[in-house]
């Protein structure tokens, strides 16, 4: 029979290993991260009411978007109407009768961004949606830590004394008045895997910005304010 001590210590080791885990990513090369940029299609705006229509994600590894490494689905919800929406992304009721119901979407939305940082634009509303619906179904939590570009974009302007409003939630351009201003395509209606590339193209400039302004590692985007952890247990 072990001693006490001994199970105690057993018990501490994972705890232990997502330390340091945590500590060896904060240092690490923004150049060499691997991010997950992701995007969702809502029923609605509200995050702890309404629910995922579609998913899509892109894979980077730093600067480098790997195309061919995506997903996307759209996604059956258990609402039957979302009327008010329909103008933003085009997903209507009958667009979505036969697509796969969320419980068998999410956990391939959680194996495609283990291991990576969680990218997206405005990605509070994205996360909240994508916990509370995996908290659900009793699922695995996504990755811990979720970069918001959002947030990048308006320290990046308020360091290069670009309109300084731009630094407080209220001076953020959209993310298509953004893309358009950096010469990317931007679709005509939303698309999960459509604005997922637009943001990771968006990131991609970004990133060089932030290593003018000495902005080398995933710690110093916590520094910085772009960096969020979610509440669940590390999923790296």
């Amino acid at each position: 029979m072990s001693r006490p001590g001994a199970r105690r210590r057993r018990a501490f080791l994972p705890l232990i290993e997502r330390l340091r885990s945590i500590r060896s990513l904060s240092s690490q090369p923004l150049a060499e991260t691997a991010f997950t940029v992701v995007d969702t299609e809502l029923t609605g705006l509200d995050p702890d009411s309404d629910e995922i229509l579609a998913i899509g994600a892109i894979r980077m590894i730093g600067t480098r978007i790997l195309v061919g490494q995506t997903l996307f689905s759209t996604v059956r919800p258990q609402r039957r109407s979302w009327g008010t929406s329909v103008p933003v992304h085009g997903i209507r009721p009958v667009d979505v009768l036969h697509a796969p119901p969320l419980g068998v979407v999410l956990p391939a939305l959680v194996e495609f961004c283990t291991g990576t940082v969680v990218v997206g634009y405005g990605a509070e509303l994205d996360r909240r949606v994508l916990e509370r619906s995996l908290a659900r179904l009793g699922m695995d939590e996504l990755p811990r830590l979720w970069l918001d570009i959002a947030r990048v974009e308006r320290w990046l302007r308020s360091r290069e004394g670009q309109h300084p409003e731009a630094s407080t939630a209220e001076g953020a351009p959209t993310l298509a008045g953004l893309a358009q201003a950096e010469g990317i395509a931007v679709p005509a209606a939303h698309h999960a895997l459509a604005d997922a590339f637009v943001t990771a193209q968006l990131w991609q400039r970004q990133l060089a910005r932030l290593l003018a302004e000495n902005v080398t590692t995933v710690g110093d985007l916590a520094l910085i304010g772009a960096l969020r952890r979610s509440a669940g247990p590390q999923r790296y």
